[in-house]
Protein backbone atom coordinates (compact mmCIF):
# COMPACT_ATOMS: atom_id res chain seq x y z
CA UNK A 1 0.00 0.00 0.00
CA UNK A 2 1.93 3.16 -0.97
CA UNK A 3 0.62 6.98 -0.54
CA UNK A 4 1.42 9.78 -1.53
CA UNK A 5 1.77 13.29 -0.35
CA UNK A 6 2.14 16.80 -1.84
CA UNK A 7 2.93 19.93 0.49
CA UNK A 8 -0.11 22.18 0.23
CA UNK A 9 0.61 25.61 -0.52
CA UNK A 10 -1.46 28.80 -1.19
CA UNK A 11 -1.29 30.93 -3.94
CA UNK A 12 1.19 33.98 -3.96
CA UNK A 13 2.74 32.89 -0.50
CA UNK A 14 6.67 31.93 -1.09
CA UNK A 15 8.98 30.51 1.93
CA UNK A 16 10.84 33.38 3.92
CA UNK A 17 14.41 32.98 4.31
CA UNK A 18 15.62 34.46 7.56
CA UNK A 19 19.42 36.12 7.40
CA UNK A 20 21.37 34.62 9.35
CA UNK A 21 22.32 36.44 13.03
CA UNK A 22 25.50 36.99 14.37
CA UNK A 23 26.57 35.51 17.83
CA UNK A 24 27.08 39.19 18.76
CA UNK A 25 23.82 40.27 17.78
CA UNK A 26 22.42 37.63 20.11
CA UNK A 27 24.09 38.30 22.61
CA UNK A 28 23.35 42.32 22.43
CA UNK A 29 19.77 41.16 22.27
CA UNK A 30 19.72 38.91 24.92
CA UNK A 31 21.50 41.43 27.33
CA UNK A 32 19.00 44.11 26.78
CA UNK A 33 15.87 41.46 27.11
CA UNK A 34 18.35 40.46 30.69
CA UNK A 35 18.22 44.17 31.71
CA UNK A 36 14.49 45.06 31.02
CA UNK A 37 13.36 43.62 34.01
CA UNK A 38 15.84 45.70 36.37
CA UNK A 39 15.23 48.65 34.35
CA UNK A 40 11.22 48.56 35.44
CA UNK A 41 11.80 48.19 38.58
CA UNK A 42 13.73 51.23 38.83
CA UNK A 43 11.76 53.46 37.28
CA UNK A 44 8.80 52.20 38.99
CA UNK A 45 10.76 52.92 42.81
CA UNK A 46 12.01 56.16 41.38
CA UNK A 47 8.48 57.45 40.83
CA UNK A 48 7.09 56.04 44.26
CA UNK A 49 9.95 57.92 46.23
CA UNK A 50 9.32 60.71 43.75
CA UNK A 51 5.94 60.75 44.19
CA UNK A 52 5.97 59.88 48.31
CA UNK A 53 8.27 63.07 48.67
CA UNK A 54 5.59 65.25 47.13
CA UNK A 55 2.75 63.41 48.94
CA UNK A 56 4.43 65.23 51.89
CA UNK A 57 5.20 68.08 50.80
CA UNK A 58 1.78 69.41 50.41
Amino acid sequence: MNASTTEARFAGITSIVEAPVSEEIRFAQYSMLNELPGAIFGIITVAYIVGSLLALAH
